[in-house]
């Protein structure tokens, strides 16, 4: 048995969709309706550098060996910041700390060095006058 020529499958067709009642041409308009803007917003969320250029992130790392705290801040898809802190002094429930910041991330020996010099300056500064 041959095959049904084109004409036969596009006749099909047109049968098809004369068959449909206005309740479910409504209805599949409907489902159309919804379907697209679901369908943008699903491929937006699911790009991560759309999702880099419109939220912000905030990652910290304590480090038991060197006593502080790594810190990367991103603001909307900006250039990364990097904090070092370490804790100078607490006051009930208030905390101090002395910090650096650097605009690259910074290397093991780098954070093992800033946090020498930030420890350093927490014990020449000594404890806040309150």
């Amino acid at each position: 048995m041959a095959e049904q020529p084109p004409e036969g499958r596009l006749a099909a067709a047109a049968g098809v969709v004369r068959s449909l009642s206005l309740g479910n041409v409504l209805t599949i308009a409907l489902l159309a309706l919804i379907a697209l803007p679901a369908y943008t917003i699903w491929k937006a969320l699911s790009d991560p550098a759309l999702l880099d250029r419109m939220l912000s992130s905030f990652k910290e790392e304590s480090s038991q060996q060197t006593g502080c705290t790594l810190r990367e801040a991103k603001i909307r898809g900006g250039q990364a910041t990097w904090g070092i802190s370490t804790g100078w002094a607490f006051h009930g429930g208030d905390r101090y700390f002395i910090s650096v910041a650097i605009s690259r991330e910074p290397t093991a020996d780098e954070l093992v060095a800033y946090c020498a010099t930030l420890k350093l300056l927490a014990d020449k500064l000594g404890q806040p006058q309150l």
